[in-house]
């Protein structure tokens, strides 16, 4: 019987984005279980396939497949209700675990594409970290993205620092979540 990820491989090796999009469709519609089932398997290919990939784009694709497979906020959120099915909360934290481990390895990436890709899909586990209500690893997040930061430079640098800007986002209070994303949506409009 054929896994989901030896399905999966050969579509993200082609580096044909017309096939790589069709396995991120694939893993979008899958029910939150379906995902923490296929998790393993397709995250340790996904995971093996970028370490050893040159190609930046295939690279590129296994971070926004590895991002599809997070639990994310939608899980986290499952957590605190009895009335919807959700995986055990200890897997929902270990998935988010090392796909954060992951991405924070892809924001080092050489390919720009390949960091501005883990530095979106680092926003997902960050929301689920948030939803969670794990403050103590989100303040390590940001610990860990600034000594990044510190250790880069050039473009690099400044992905590592907007990561660490968008991980501060969730260490303030509702309040002042509103104001900022108000700013950021209409900072330009009100200016002028």
């Amino acid at each position: 019987m054929t896994t989901q990820w030896e399905e999966y491989e050969p579509e993200l090796r082609s580096g044909d984005a017309d096939r790589i999009n069709a396995v991120v469709d694939e893993i979008k519609d899958m029910s939150i279980m379906e995902r923490t089932e296929t998790f393993e398997g397709c995250f340790a290919g996904a995971t093996d396939l970028y370490d050893t990939h040159e190609d930046g784009y295939v690279r590129q694709s296994c971070v926004r497949v590895v991002q599809q497979f997070a639990p994310k906020l939608p899980a986290a959120v499952n957590l605190q209700s009895t009335d919807i099915e959700s995986p055990p909360a200890e897997t929902v934290h270990d998935q988010t675990d090392a796909v954060c481990g992951f991405l924070l390895e892809a924001l080092t990436d050489e390919d720009g594409r390949v960091r501005q890709s883990a530095k979106r899909a680092l926003k997902d586990c960050v929301r689920a970290y948030d939803a969670l209500e794990e403050t103590a690893t989100i303040e390590g997040l940001l610990e860990e993205l600034e000594t990044m930061a510190d250790d880069a430079s050039g473009k690099q640098e400044k992905h590592l620092r907007e990561a660490k800007e968008d991980t501060e986002f969730f260490m303030q209070s509702g309040l002042g979540r509103i104001i900022e994303g108000f700013q950021k949506e209409f900072g330009d409009a009100l200016d002028s």
